[in-house]
């Protein structure tokens, strides 16, 4: 199994965030789109994925923390076409963040953050999945996009 995940996925975007805000501070503050307020739609979906993908969690009284050891799988609600939504509602709140801001330090955030999670803490959840739950895990998998 792959290295313990260190900071969790939220952290991770925070502190993208906190770079960006301290980059976009300091001139010159690059402007690459239009500011506008449409990426607050975006925000809220992604909020309101992560916090529906969460509930599943709560729901089946199992963890939803990376480091944590699952008691259940979870394979309902937006599990049916993504494995990993908690982190497609990240990416898309951090996509409206960008298209808020407009600047380039924003929109350098969501690529930075897929790379984060897709390389590091995916593969280590899915090692660890598959070492607990095995075959019903794989066959999930199958059924599955890792993103969408």
């Amino acid at each position: 199994m792959k290295k313990l995940v260190l900071l969790p996925p939220p952290l991770v975007a925070i502190g993208l965030l906190t770079i960006a805000y301290l980059l976009n501070k300091n001139p010159p503050n690059l402007q690459i789109s239009p500011a506008t307020s449409g990426g607050l739609a975006w925000l809220a979906t992604g909020i309101a994925l992560s916090i529906s993908a969460f509930l599943q969690f709560r729901e089946l009284s199992t963890t939803a923390l990376p480091n944590g050891k699952p008691t259940q799988l979870v394979t309902l609600g937006a599990y049916l076409w993504t494995r990993n939504p908690m982190y497609l509602g990240m990416l898309t709140a951090l996509i409206g963040i960008a298209f808020y801001e407009g600047t380039l330090a924003f929109w350098l955030v969501p690529p930075a953050f897929f790379l984060i999670i897709n390389q590091h803490h995916i593969p280590y959840e899915e090692a660890k999945l598959s070492d607990i739950f095995g075959d019903k895990y794989l066959k999930y998998a199958k059924k599955s996009r890792r993103w969408i």
